[in-house]
């Protein structure tokens, strides 16, 4: 059974998806998206890129990581910067106009 994390800030009810928490030794090691033979997710310059603008956005929010176990439902309900559904953001959306894109 494969079990999420997500990157949230709870003042502006916004999380990004990491991906497939993958456990060594009974702690999370890492979050990986996709097949074991994608490349990892610090390798992934959109996503690395995302991540870093939503330290960049939410400085001073209260902001953590969670496994979906750990999650409510009402954080179910927050805008997922990468989904596609009704209230999410796509990446690029997300990026548009961010200075720190090289």
């Amino acid at each position: 059974m494969s079990i999420y994390g997500y990157l949230m800030c709870h003042d502006c009810r916004q999380l990004l998806w990491l991906g497939k928490a993958v456990h060594e030794h009974e702690r999370v090691d890492l979050f990986h998206i996709g097949p074991s033979n994608e490349p990892p997710n610090w390798s992934r310059k959109t996503l690395n890129q995302v991540v870093w603008k939503f330290f960049a956005d939410h400085c001073s929010h209260n902001v953590d990581v969670r496994l979906e176990s750990r999650m409510t439902d009402e954080m179910f309900s927050y805008q997922d910067i990468g989904g596609d559904g009704e209230n999410h953001i796509t990446f690029e959306k997300y990026l548009e106009g961010w200075r720190g894109l090289g």
